[in-house]
């Protein structure tokens, strides 16, 4: 059995469709959507094996988002999922994003939020002009239009609580300093999940101590 194309280091064990090659369990789990550009019907981004298979893998990725959503009302806790999932959307189409980039977009957005509940409108800058491009598509993540058309977005209440949670997730992780894209490898796990799972009720994700 030929070794990971990836790694080098495990055996090749799952086909890969975007490598065209048998990759290694740990490289599908860790990689998938991050350095890997996987294709919508790979059987290994629904289901058990959207965390590789492993209960434990999911328990871990709950934990340790855990603080940073517990504390959130039932529908700040849907929007939080709803950005882990529509944050790898972005980093889908933008393949230089990292952890770092996405807490300078977060926080600029955050600042916007927070200006605008004392009654000024002002858009906060990222520091990165990358980052800064970043701002609109996480914007856009949260409106949506009803049956009717309209504009519909969440109270900045809601919105505000859910950014702030996101900037402490992300700021834990660079913190962290082992991997500058640990955050949004987590995201696409759990995104994955949510998808194969249930993705209109996120809110009934449950962490086991």
């Amino acid at each position: 059995m030929a070794s990971c194309p990836l790694c080098r280091q495990r055996k090749g064990k799952r086909r890969c469709p975007a490598k065209g090659a048998e990759i290694c369990s740990h490289c599908c789990g860790t990689k998938r959507r991050i350095e890997i550009d996987c294709p919508d019907d790979c059987v290994y981004l629904r289901g058990p094996a959207a965390w590789g298979g492993r209960e434990t893998e999911r328990q871990r990725d709950l934990r340790r988002l855990a603080p940073h959503f517990q504390h959130l009302s039932d529908e700040q806790s849907r929007l939080f999922f709803i950005s882990l999932v529509g944050v790898t959307a972005i980093h889908s189409r933008r393949r230089d994003l990292d952890d770092r980039l996405l807490v300078q977009a977060v926080t600029a957005f955050r600042k916007t939020v927070e200006t605008r509940g004392r009654g000024i409108l002002y858009d906060h800058q990222a520091e990165d002009l990358r980052a800064q491009g970043l701002v609109h598509d996480l914007r856009a993540l949260y409106e949506a239009r009803d049956e009717a058309g309209h504009a519909t977005a969440p109270d900045d209440r809601d919105l505000l609580a859910v950014l702030q949670s996101l900037e402490s997730a992300l700021g834990e992780s660079i913190r962290g300093g082992a991997d500058p894209r640990a955050f949004l490898a987590t995201a696409a796990r759990v995104a994955g999940w949510l998808g194969a799972a249930s993705p209109a009720r996120p809110r009934s994700v449950i962490v086991e101590p």
